[in-house]
């Protein structure tokens, strides 16, 4: 079976998107990758032609949308490969919502999603009035970040305002501006999804002098026991966002559990190390199952249209 991993980059940044365990993990289990870069993809009517040649042959392909700017800029291949009929993980009606963090937020409030107190804002004025409001210390968040960048700590007006004044220059884009949950101290959980399980799980610690827990910025995962609600709740945001792969960020608050985030590309060398989970294998198996039951889907139409099959006989 060949299995193609779609990277929203060019080879140099293609660690972001977990290529090399996912590679490693499909080998061991007799598969080949084919690696897939976006930008060398170009489109001519219903013609989709990679590196100026035919599409390389690939039964199913694995999305892995490593990008932070706006998610209808990558729409064009994941639309294009659709429409000729390839089956892929993690497509474009899923990655879409979870790259934009507002859009999150206007979904959990729509949907009843408990997340921690937020003010969507533009002006730096309105966004430290909201600030306000919510009480400090505040985390600002920017629209479109990963691994934690775009992420921000203000314990005061003095620390807020130069905060958003930058990030108003710098991309005029409205900013995310959120309660500090400090009863959780410095701690989420990493949830990691796939198809509709939960594969694996951890706790994340941010360093001292940090509140981002992320791996790149130095947090520490180790194995979590979550609890019923905190499993209801990470299922039902990777349903809600249509995400086959999923990494939900949860925090424990006094209310109970919150969703800090959901990732459409969701980072697990930090949560492999922690919990001995081979997470690459389960997101090969799936992988493997889903090309599984489109085949079978297909040669069904197939022998229907070819009259293998026949409607029964209505009987009075």
């Amino acid at each position: 079976m060949i299995i193609g991993i779609l990277i929203f980059s060019t080879p140099k940044d293609e660690q972001y998107a977990g290529v090399e365990r996912l590679t490693q993990a499909a080998t061991q289990m007799g598969h080949q990758i084919v690696h897939l870069y976006e930008p060398y993809f170009s489109l001519s009517g219903s013609e989709i032609w990679y590196e100026g040649k035919a599409m390389p042959q690939v039964d199913v392909i694995i999305a892995r949308p490593n990008f932070i700017e706006e998610p209808g800029l990558h729409a064009h291949v994941v639309r294009a490969l659709l429409t000729q009929g390839y089956r892929v993980i993690n497509g474009l009606r899923s990655y879409g919502p979870a790259k934009n963090k507002i859009e999150q937020i206007q979904q959990f409030e729509q949907l009843g999603i408990p997340y921690p107190s937020s003010v969507i804002c533009k002006r730096p004025d309105l966004a430290i009035d909201g600030a306000r409001r919510l009480g400090f210390p505040v985390i600002i968040k920017v629209a479109f970040g990963t691994v934690g960048s775009g992420v921000f700590y203000a314990d005061s007006e003095e620390t807020f305002g130069p905060i958003a004044d930058y990030l108003n220059i710098r991309d005029r884009n409205p900013i995310l501006v959120q309660q500090f949950v400090a009863e959780a101290q410095r701690k989420d959980l990493r949830v990691f999804v796939v198809g509709s399980e939960i594969v694996a799980a951890m706790e994340r610690t941010a360093p001292e002098r940090d509140v981002r827990a992320n791996a790149t910025h130095g947090g520490v995962g180790t194995p979590v026991e979550l609890s019923p609600d905190e499993r209801i709740l990470a299922l039902r945001v990777a349903k809600t966002f249509e995400l086959e792969i999923a990494g939900v960020d949860l925090i424990r608050s006094v209310r109970g559990p919150l969703v800090l985030e959901v990732n459409a590309n969701p980072g697990f060398a930090e949560l492999e190390r922690a919990t001995g989970v081979d997470v690459a294998e389960a997101i090969m198996r799936y992988t493997i199952q889903q090309h599984q039951i489109k085949h079978i889907g297909e040669s069904l139409t197939v022998a229907k249209v070819n009259g293998i099959f026949s409607a029964p006989s209505s009987s009075k």
